[in-house]
């Protein structure tokens, strides 16, 4: 039998209530950096960000291609070895030509992973923020290279671009030359820049949206500006509609081309060829 729908009497059982609560605006969203072990808030990015996309994807497709010059020397090894009177198990297991390219690309990619994290540590460059007093640390590599208070913060910018880096003013005490610390790489990922986005809202500054609008708005300048740029090559109006549209643009741009190439008939205040 089919389920009763009429509706009259209880329902049958209880229904999801309808959500009209409006979609949060990204803007608004709370910022998520990483922290310490003590619960600092971290910014800029760690090692660890910065050295596992090395790790899993570049460094085994590079160990990979170049493999097949490690396992020559894993053969040479071998055969000396053989040379010697050594005939044992290891000997024995990289005899297939196969085994001597995996324990090559193996060897390579733990050589390379070696000599990217030891850079990565004593290069490395972020600030610390510990929110229950206010202090700031500069780390540089394995040290401290400077302490400050958030209340001593004047301006804290950044780029949220990968690449980009942030600059952090300090006041100083009575004449001084003001102090300024570089983060490079604050735009590596969302929660490195979210770290500055915190020491802004504990310094008193206007708030910075995420990274993740940062880069639509850059994108869509770009766009913009990119539009512009062969609208006025081809001699074609710029309508107000372009400004949100980028599909409508490309569409006119697309006709005004076909116009151009003799290929469409021209409209009124189109461009001539």
């Amino acid at each position: 039998m089919g389920a009763d729908f009429s509706t009259s009497g209880p329902r049958p059982g209880p229904y999801p209530a309808c959500v009209t609560t409006p979609p949060r605006d990204p803007a608004d969203a709370a910022p998520v950096p990483r922290r310490t072990r003590d619960g600092a808030v971290i910014v800029g990015p760690t090692v660890r960000a910065r050295y596992l996309p090395g790790l899993l994807a570049g460094l085994p497709l590079l160990s990979a291609v170049l493999s097949p010059f490690a396992a020559t020397g894993i053969q040479q090894l071998r055969f000396s070895r053989l040379r010697a009177g050594h005939d044992e198990l290891l000997e024995q297991l990289l005899a297939p030509a196969w085994v001597q390219l995996v324990a090559g690309g193996l060897l390579l990619w733990s050589l390379f992973a070696l000599w990217g994290l030891v850079p990565l540590l004593f290069t490395r460059r972020v600030v610390l923020l510990d929110e229950a007093t206010g202090e700031l640390v500069l780390r540089r590599g394995l040290r401290r290279a400077g302490t400050a208070q958030v209340a001593d913060v004047e301006f804290a910018i950044g780029e949220a671009m990968r690449g980009g880096m942030a600059v952090i003013g300090l006041r100083t005490e009575g004449d001084g030359p003001q102090r300024q610390w570089l983060v490079p790489e604050v735009g590596w990922d969302a929660a490195s820049f979210d770290g500055l986005r915190v020491l802004r809202a504990a310094a008193g500054l206007p708030p910075a949206p995420p990274r993740a609008v940062l880069i639509a708005q850059d994108r869509e300048q770009h766009r913009l500006r990119t539009q512009r740029e062969l609208a006025d090559r081809l001699g074609m109006p710029w309508r107000a509609e372009y400004e949100h549209d980028g599909a409508a643009f490309q569409a006119e741009f697309d006709r005004v081309r076909r116009v151009l190439g003799g290929r469409e008939e021209p409209r009124e205040g189109d461009p001539r060829p």
